[in-house]
């Protein structure tokens, strides 16, 4: 009896010791097959980083400003007249570089839209773990893109002669400074960079969870109050400034998602939101001077990145969309809302290059 009970023991301390060297170097070799696909799961991701990427692409950049009164249900809508942009980029390895030039035959809406003068640089940095957004606006030259108030219906005097007249708000002067980071909690199979920076190929279908959190300053001032003189009475008098800066800070928590059929075509969303804290001050123009006014409070943030197209070894080609969006209160039930965000179609073709000279540069960073 004692020698069946040793027996069976040597078995099972035979099959454990079988499988601890079996499975350890399973282990090690997928630990080894990740690390050589950008940490990615092979099944799902395709990390083609160590090609040159080369990009053809059209683009506008855009951002709006909002001042609504929902008690009286008013709102005013102003836009910068941007441009539309060709442009050409390259991706190799953590590295992205594009140039957009506007064309005038692209934008040939002056009269109608009047002139703005900006400096937009946003850069949206996508890594295996973090999506990164940064933003650095400055817009000079604003119109009305929409507008409405009790009364406000078609044929009527007031609004027409408001767009006939205010229309274009040279004097706006708008400063947009901000990042917020996104942490990809599934990020061994699921790729921003695939659909967004066409660096990747994700094969097959995948999903994650998003944490994350944001911090900017916005600010607007102009020669005189924001809202049309012949309907301020129809808007709050927290909406009747001149200038506001606001500064915004909060969380952020969504969902993102890429659907693939036959393993190329491909559509990406993404949404997340969170509430934060917000500090703004307004100016109001009095006979003596500007009076300020000091507002803190919650307000909404929401992040949108939409992509669609086809995605293979060599080729991608497809149009992306990315927003953000906040809404800070002024008041009960007044609100101030801002926008940035762009617009984009692109056509990409990787070649199977070795550049040295950034290669050896990023061995050195790496202490390698």
């Amino acid at each position: 009896m004692k020698r069946k009970k040793h027996l069976q023991t040597a078995r099972i301390a035979g099959a454990t010791a079988l499988f601890l060297l079996l499975g350890r170097p399973a282990a090690h070799a997928q630990d080894t097959t990740f690390a050589s696909n950008g940490g990615f799961d092979p099944d799902r991701v395709i990390d083609l980083t160590h090609r040159l990427t080369l990009r053809v692409y059209g683009s506008t950049k855009f951002n709006s400003m909002d001042l609504e009164d929902g008690r009286q249900s008013s709102r005013i809508t102003y836009r910068p007249n941007t441009n539309v942009n060709l442009g050409v980029g390259a991706s190799y390895r953590s590295l992205t570089l594009n140039i957009g030039v506007g064309f005038p035959f692209l934008n040939g809406d002056q009269e109608l839209r009047g002139r703005t003068r900006y400096f937009d640089a946003q850069g949206n940095m996508y890594g295996r773990r973090y999506a990164i957004n940064l933003f650095a606006q400055v817009y000079q030259g604003y119109y009305i893109d929409a507008l409405s108030y009790p009364g406000s219906a078609a044929g009527d005097p007031l609004y027409q002669s408001i767009i006939d007249h205010d229309r274009l708000r040279p004097d706006m002067h708008q400063e947009n400074l901000g990042a917020s980071v996104i942490y990809i909690v599934n990020n061994r199979k699921f790729s921003y960079r695939a659909a967004f920076n066409q660096d990747a190929w994700q094969r097959r279908s995948a999903g994650s969870m998003l944490v994350g959190g944001y911090a900017d300053y916005q600010g607007m001032r102009s020669d005189r109050t924001e809202i049309p003189t012949p309907v301020d009475t129809l808007f709050d008098p927290a909406l009747r400034f001149r200038r506001i800066d606001l500064y915004e800070l909060g969380g952020l928590f969504g969902y993102v998602h890429t659907f693939v059929i036959g393993h190329h075509v491909f559509l990406s969303a993404s949404f997340a939101g969170g509430i934060g804290l917000g500090r703004s001050e307004t100016f109001f123009p009095e006979a003596e001077g500007d009076t300020s006014r000091v507002h803190l409070g919650l307000e909404l943030r929401i992040q949108q990145r939409l992509a669609f197209g086809y995605n293979g070894n060599h080729a991608c080609l497809g149009v992306s969309y990315t927003n953000e969006r906040s809404t800070a209160n002024l008041g009960p039930d007044v609100t101030y809302g801002w926008n940035v965000g762009n617009f984009r179609l692109f056509v990409a073709y990787r070649i199977p290059v070795r550049i040295g000279i950034i290669e050896r540069a990023m061995r050195r960073l790496k202490g390698t």
